[in-house]
């Protein structure tokens, strides 16, 4: 389970959700498919995206098994993302939706790491001197790949 939320973390700091990630991506569609129109295309797209991804062995079908895997694995994504949001607005003491040094020096994890600590300036990435949620996420995708296997 823990290889699985540090999977989740990882892809969640890439932009990818949990489904996206499981598999290849869906072969490209022949451009007599159905035109896009406005935003449905894009819903279209999206969709046939997740079914491939829930669709582990490929047939053009989802069992029983490869939907509630599926949905399990985008509810855990989404309740590990919501605490995390949880705690990255506790930490931010000042309220302005970005951790600054002193906040994130302030967190609980990088209090406890040992030696050498991890350092703001490796995961503020545009160098804005704050660390927004998508910094903060990938912060915790790397303590987590670091964490002592048990």
């Amino acid at each position: 389970m823990k290889n699985t939320l540090k999977a989740l973390l990882l892809l969640s700091a890439l932009g990818f959700s949990a489904a996206q990630a499981q598999t290849k991506p869906a072969p490209a569609k022949p451009a007599t498919s159905k035109p896009a129109a406005g935003n449905g295309g894009n819903i279209e797209q999206g969709i046939d995206k997740m079914f491939a991804a829930l669709d582990k062995d490929n047939n053009k079908q989802l069992s029983y098994d490869e939907f509630k895997n599926g949905v399990v694995a985008e509810r855990r994504q989404a309740m590990l993302m919501q605490r995390l949001g949880q705690i990255f607005q506790e930490a931010d003491k000042n309220g302005n939706k970005t951790l600054e040094q002193v906040e994130f020096n302030a967190l609980p994890g990088v209090k406890a790491a040992k030696e050498p600590k991890p350092k703001f300036a490796d995961y503020d990435k545009n160098k804005d001197q704050k660390m927004d949620f998508r910094e903060y996420i990938e912060f915790v995708s790397k303590m987590s790949e670091q964490a002592p296997k048990k």
